[in-house]
């Protein structure tokens, strides 16, 4: 007798085989889901909050919502963008009860030959904190999490040129506040 497993990837393509599973509430497939994206919505929500304990908690959230809403999940963008969507929700939240809209960015570990290398980071982290947080998310989907702009429309709920306008608007403020920081 040969038992069947999971399937072995999640993407769009082996959706079908997996996304009905899950649905049913399938041990394996929610599984999957949460191991397969779990790193990549807490890396999103850490940014989003700065702070880990507030990431964990929004990841928590995320998860928790999405496995009640699976049912209505239908497939029509990636599982990636549904969380992310939900993720940004529940960030937002996090950021209401806190009081507070200033993200706290973490750089990357400082490189070997130089400051001006950790100089830049401070600068860019230092804009970031002080600019909009629709401002903040939305250039955090685009430069750090890299999704496209129909991606973006779609955790955001927002048209292609609500997208277009928003990400330019946002450029143009971390433009002025890191010159401004220059100074």
């Amino acid at each position: 007798m040969v038992l069947k497993g999971p399937p072995a990837l999640m993407d769009v393509a082996d959706q079908q085989s997996w996304l009905p599973a899950a649905q049913r509430g399938e041990h394996w497939a929610l599984e999957r889901i949460y191991t397969e994206q779990s790193a990549t919505v807490y890396a999103l929500c850490h940014r989003l909050l700065g702070r880990p304990e507030d990431a964990e908690d929004a990841m928590q959230a995320t998860f928790v919502q999405a496995f009640r809403a699976l049912g209505r999940f239908r497939g029509q963008c990636s599982m990636k963008t549904w969380l992310y969507r939900i993720a940004v929700n529940a960030s937002n939240d996090i950021l209401r009860r806190r009081g507070t809209a200033a993200v706290p960015l973490e750089g990357d570990a400082p490189v070997a030959d130089g400051a001006p290398a950790v100089a830049e980071r401070v600068a860019v982290r230092c804009s970031m904190e002080q600019m909009r947080p629709d401002h903040q998310t939305i250039l955090i989907l685009r430069f750090w999490e890299d999704l496209s702009y129909e991606e973006i429309g779609a955790v955001l709920g927002i048209s292609m040129p609500a997208v277009k306008m928003r990400l330019n608007r946002a450029k143009r403020e971390f433009r002025n506040l890191y010159q401004e920081g220059a100074q």
